[in-house]
């Protein structure tokens, strides 16, 4: 079974320094403990073609709207390691957990906040770069869906028994509506950055490292983001100036769209999605088998369920029409 632990090169540090050094011409080459296979690195798939032509929409909308990018940055406040630790503590006191997650801080981890339910941690990357505007809805995506979903999850009678209950992969439902719970409070509900991601897989599968980076930097005019973004894609590949790509990221807006069909036909209610970490297709399988009376709902949700179902119908209409 692959693990994303396994997908963290040794020499990531050294490498990138390289890059830096190149002018963002050079393709790094990755050492990693052990080798993994394009058909592995592969295995969520290939772009399709109505999902890439959505995602360019999307984009192209979010790049015409927003703000010259010299604001954008000018206007970011940063937390520090204190103050997120403090908030996601917060979060997870309000569902009582404050005692169950730990909390690490690390330089090696690659995405900026991570969700371990099997360990029960929470990762955030070192040096933090997460803005003070965008914490909420990053709560939102790894605390209120991954965590809830997989406590909810923890109480049914089907837990570690889906494979023989027959149930799918759940993991675009649980991204899905990861993203969506994660634009819920946005202004502007466009989920540009799942469609970025969604546009550059397709690109890192024909493309090198240095090519996919470009695509990011002339979108967001970070390096830093762009590295981020672009590792996360040719992550699993030690000589990134060949074509190839890791292809979780296709499941994040695959999925988002999934979501928000299911929502628009169902009231714009997300309980039945909580009945734990399950694929939407599989409810009424769940149902048959039998569901938890003790289920948790989100906070998202729970605080304002008129607002939710508002922003969700808002979501749709910015994203899918």
């Amino acid at each position: 079974m692959l693990k994303l632990s396994d997908l963290i090169p040794l020499n990531l540090e050294s490498e990138k320094e390289k890059f830096f050094a190149s002018s963002f011409k050079y393709n790094p080459q990755f050492i990693y403990k052990k080798n993994t296979p394009q058909s592995e690195l592969g295995k969520h798939g290939k772009p399709k073609f109505w999902y890439l032509f959505l995602a360019k929409r999307i984009l192209k909308k979010h790049l015409k709207e927003k703000n010259l990018v010299e604001q954008i940055q000018r206007s970011k406040v940063f937390l520090n390691q204190d103050e997120i630790k403090s908030l996601i503590e917060k979060r997870l006191k309000y569902y009582n957990l404050e005692n169950d997650y730990g909390i690490v801080f690390s330089s090696n981890f690659i995405s900026r906040i991570a969700v371990n339910n099997n360990e029960k941690i929470i990762k955030v990357r070192l040096p933090v770069a997460i803005d003070k505007s965008e914490i909420e809805a990053i709560l939102n995506h790894e605390i209120d869906t991954h965590i809830v979903r997989h406590l909810n999850y923890e109480t049914q009678s089907w837990f570690k028994k889906k494979k023989e209950n027959d149930f799918g992969p759940y993991l675009r439902t649980d991204e899905g509506l990861a993203a969506i719970n994660e634009l819920i409070i946005s202004e502007h509900k466009l989920a540009y950055k799942s469609a970025a991601n969604y546009l550059a897989v397709n690109l890192a599968l024909k493309k090198d490292f240095a090519t996919v980076f470009n695509f990011f930097y002339e979108t967001w005019q970070d390096p830093e983001r762009a590295w981020t973004w672009t590792l996360k894609k040719k992550r699993g590949i030690c000589d990134t100036s060949k074509k190839g790509a890791f292809t979780k990221d296709l499941v994040y807006f695959e999925g988002f769209v999934e979501v928000l069909n299911y929502l628009k036909k169902n009231n714009y209610d997300p309980s039945e999605l909580y009945y734990g970490k399950i694929d939407l297709k599989d409810i009424d399988k769940a149902k048959k088998i039998g569901i938890s009376k003790n289920l948790i709902l989100p906070k998202v949700f729970t605080e304002d369920q008129s607002g939710y179902k508002k922003a969700v119908n808002e979501i749709i209409r910015n994203n899918l029409i």
